[in-house]
């Protein structure tokens, strides 16, 4: 168990230190960088002790997240640009099958910054989503959303929570 957190205190603190090299693009901020990498040391820690790595399929679910902003954005701005605004707000209620809560947490964030969609509350193991389109594929929207996200953390999806209803 110790060579476990000393093997993963290391990747982390090499992964910490380089993102601070990025940001502060080299400079010479290494005395508040320090402790500001031990802080987040910790925290990864307490957060994330497994240490499993979702980032081996960050650069997929990036792209995924990304197309699909984009394609959300045209749909927002067709509709705000569109004469009439052909809009159908509704309220859609959503069964979680997620269980693990940083992955619930990157999926509610990540339904937000989608254009059309904004989660409006989060109830036990369901969401009730705001939608700019109820005629829009939405459950089958937050479903491949949620696919990807436990895909990212390694995660398998519960079962019983397996039918979404509007």
């Amino acid at each position: 168990m110790f060579d476990f957190f000393v093997k993963s205190g290391l990747k982390r603190i090499l992964f910490l230190a380089l993102c601070w090299w990025a940001l502060t693009e080299g400079a010479s901020a290494w005395a508040f960088g320090v402790p500001v990498i031990l802080i987040a040391l910790v925290s990864s820690f307490l957060i994330n002790p497994s240490g499993y790595r979702p980032l081996y399929g960050l650069p997929r679910f990036l792209g995924f997240f990304l197309w699909h902003s984009l394609l959300g954005g045209i749909d927002v701005a067709r509709r705000a640009l569109h004469p009439k605004m052909p809009l159908a707000p509704a309220f859609v209620d959503f069964s979680l099958r997620l269980t693990d809560e940083a992955a619930c947490v990157l999926l509610i964030n990540t339904v937000n910054l989608l254009p059309g969609t904004l989660v409006a509350e989060l109830d036990e193991q369901r969401l009730q989503v705001h939608v700019l389109d109820k005629g829009l594929p939405i459950l089958e929207s937050l479903r491949t959303v949620e696919e990807r996200v436990a895909a990212l953390f390694g995660r398998s999806l519960n079962q019983a929570g397996d039918t979404p209803h509007a």
